[in-house]
């Protein structure tokens, strides 16, 4: 029985560290940052990377080359 719970116990924190990671890389695009950057971060790093993500001030708007305003 022990077992039966430990495995659907890391079942359901590995799905909600998935879950933080995506919503991390859907929020970053919201802040003007590389949403697979901040995916991968999160999938490596957790939620000490989507706390960074969260604290740092949005990136300025880039231009790019032959954007008009």
């Amino acid at each position: 029985m022990a077992a039966f719970v430990t495995d659907h116990l890391v079942l359901v924190l590995e799905l909600v560290w998935l879950s933080i990671a995506i919503l991390s890389g859907g929020h970053a695009r919201t802040r003007n940052r590389r949403a697979w950057t901040w995916f991968l971060l999160t999938l490596f790093l957790g939620p000490l990377a989507l706390m960074l993500l969260v604290a740092w001030p949005p990136r300025a708007h880039e231009r790019r080359a032959g954007e008009s305003r």
